[in-house]
């Protein structure tokens, strides 16, 4: 009998053992299943988070390419603004020398202006000059053709045609001198007669 109650037993320890073997293992199914699940859910979890990373990684690389595209654009303004600057400067520059240029001009047309009239002077007072001059030249071309010795001639018959004019105009002075005493004692002579 007691191999029959140390059998049952046996059976019985056999039987619970296999219970909470099969209660174990149910166990471990159960958490097994619940880890299984929640690797799936920490799975999908991790898909999502590997999606966002893609996207966000996309969305940095867009950005990065949109920051390195600015930063060019900027470093394209700056070279141009740059330029620009330069630009503005030579143009400045070339005011600045075509103002001096100018400035110089104006002084020089001034210079000139003073000058034009001084010379506008003398030309006339030349041509005044030269104006004389060919008179002059015509004179002396008309007095080439005039002969001298003829002109010798009628100097000496000019002296001696004054000078009978001046004999002449002493003789007439004499009379008229002889006339006027004649008649200053005519009319004294009357006077004393009538007195």
């Amino acid at each position: 009998m007691n191999e029959n109650i140390l059998k049952i037993k046996i059976k019985e320890n056999e039987r619970n053992h296999s219970i909470q073997i099969k209660n174990e293992i149910s166990n471990k199914e159960l958490k097994m299943n619940q880890l299984i699940d929640k690797f799936r859910d920490e799975e999908n979890k991790a898909k999502d988070y590997l999606e966002q990373k893609n996207k966000l990684q996309q969305n940095l690389t867009a950005l990065n390419l949109d920051i390195n595209e600015r930063a060019n654009l900027d470093a394209d303004q700056k070279i141009e603004f740059i330029d620009l600057r330069n630009g503005i400067d030579e143009h400045n520059i070339i005011i600045e020398e075509e103002k001096s240029q100018l400035n110089s001009l104006i002084n020089d047309n001034e210079r000139y202006r003073n000058l034009n009239e001084k010379l506008e002077n003398e030309i006339r007072a030349l041509y005044k000059k030269t104006d004389e001059l060919t008179q002059k030249i015509e004179l002396n071309n008309l007095l080439k053709d005039i002969d001298i010795t003829e002109l010798k001639m009628l100097s000496h018959n000019n002296a001696i045609v004054n000078s009978s004019i001046n004999n002449l105009m002493g003789k007439w002075d004499k009379i008229s001198n002889k006339l006027e005493e004649i008649n200053k004692n005519k009319n004294n002579i009357n006077n004393n007669n009538d007195v």
